[in-house]
């Protein structure tokens, strides 16, 4: 059997196939009467995109050069599309407030474009700290995890993903011995699984790198072992038994993830459908709760049927193609105009 080098490729396709399947899983997950009877959580795939991330931006700070400017790249990357969101919703919910369920004030606008957690009303909890735009309060863990990594480079460049496991693990700390109702703080500090999810992204980076300095035999035959053991390994807790917690979440999809890697670094090729899906992810993130959120209240989508099956999956279809014009016509240009401009590397890269 050939034996040759376990290597990563630059442009990992497997890291977008996994952003479609974890947006499609949050979509499920908003289309709770759907999916209420299923004992699987929908919503422990927003772990996978922290996983995702950690992995990601030390995948592509791996050289010195990629390490330049790294904070505007994600603000280049994330801010625009989640800004025009924020001012939208703000403006629209003035005239009619029922589409998120109050009146925004322009403080609390303000809050939102600078991530500043802030307690209001939402659809599911009654009330909770988010923005306005609700799923950006995965966006204000993001950022505090970019700016906890940017410190990590900026202390150490070859250990800052050691570094920044342990800037998370301080933080996941600080809510476990020091929990306070203060909201920024809360916010940041009383949710461990998101910070266990990017310690998990650092450290499977940090695996598959001493990985690919070691010789393995990659035949096809081992292929379908390896990704067997990650599976295994993924479904330990049987999840059509008992209510999956968080942590399973956690575990489920950190094998998912590692065995996308894997499928990659034996240099087989993903669907390239699943590719440019989840090269619209982040648009369709952000922009499905609306479309979902409206279908439901229209379609009365509140309980399963092949009915309305059928309309979440034309309505999920719908909203895809939104999200892709959305990148297209407006991600993929601004991105490229601001590299051009802030960064001068013209990079037109627009993939989250």
């Amino acid at each position: 059997m050939e034996t040759k080098r376990f290597t990563l490729p630059n442009k990992i396709d497997s890291l977008q196939a996994l952003r479609f399947l974890g947006a499609m899983c949050v979509t499920a997950y908003h289309f709770s009467g759907l999916t209420k009877a299923c004992p699987f959580d929908f919503s422990n795939a927003v772990y996978l995109f922290y996983i995702i991330s950690a992995f990601t931006v030390m995948h592509s700070t791996r050289s010195p050069e990629k390490q330049k400017r790294f904070l505007l790249r994600r603000l280049i990357r994330l801010l625009p599309l989640y800004w025009l969101l924020t001012v939208f919703t703000f403006t629209a919910a003035q005239f009619m407030p029922s589409l998120i369920g109050y009146t925004p004030t322009p403080e609390q606008l303000v809050k939102s474009l600078l991530f500043i957690p802030f307690r209001r009303v939402t659809a599911r909890a009654g009330t909770a700290l988010r923005p306005i735009v609700g799923l950006g309060h995965t966006l204000q863990m993001e950022m505090l995890f970019y700016l906890l990594f940017w410190l990590s480079m900026r202390v150490s460049r070859k250990y800052r993903g050691a570094l920044a496991a342990g800037l998370c693990a301080a933080v996941l700390l600080t809510g476990v011995f020091f929990p306070t109702q203060q909201p920024v703080i809360h916010f940041y500090t009383a949710n461990p699984y998101v910070w266990t999810s990017f310690i998990a992204g650092l450290a499977i980076y940090a695996v598959f790198t001493l990985l690919q300095k070691r010789r393995f035999p990659l035949g096809s035959g081992n292929l379908p072992a390896v990704l067997f053991v990650l599976a295994a390994v993924g479904l330990a807790v049987p999840v059509f038994i008992v209510k999956t917690s968080a942590w399973y979440g956690i575990l489920l999809f950190a094998a998912v993830f590692s065995a996308g890697l894997v499928w990659s670094a034996c240099g087989k090729k993903t669907p390239s459908l699943a590719v440019r899906l989840g090269n619209v992810s982040y648009a369709y993130y952000l922009l499905h709760y609306y479309t979902v959120a409206l279908s439901v209240r229209l379609l009365d989508i509140t309980s399963f049927s092949v009915k309305n099956l059928v309309a979440a999956l034309l309505v999920s279809a719908l909203t895809w193609v939104i999200s892709w014009g959305t990148w297209k016509l407006f991600e993929q240009p601004l991105t490229a105009f601001l590299h051009a401009r802030l960064i001068g590397d013209g990079n037109k890269t627009a993939k989250k």
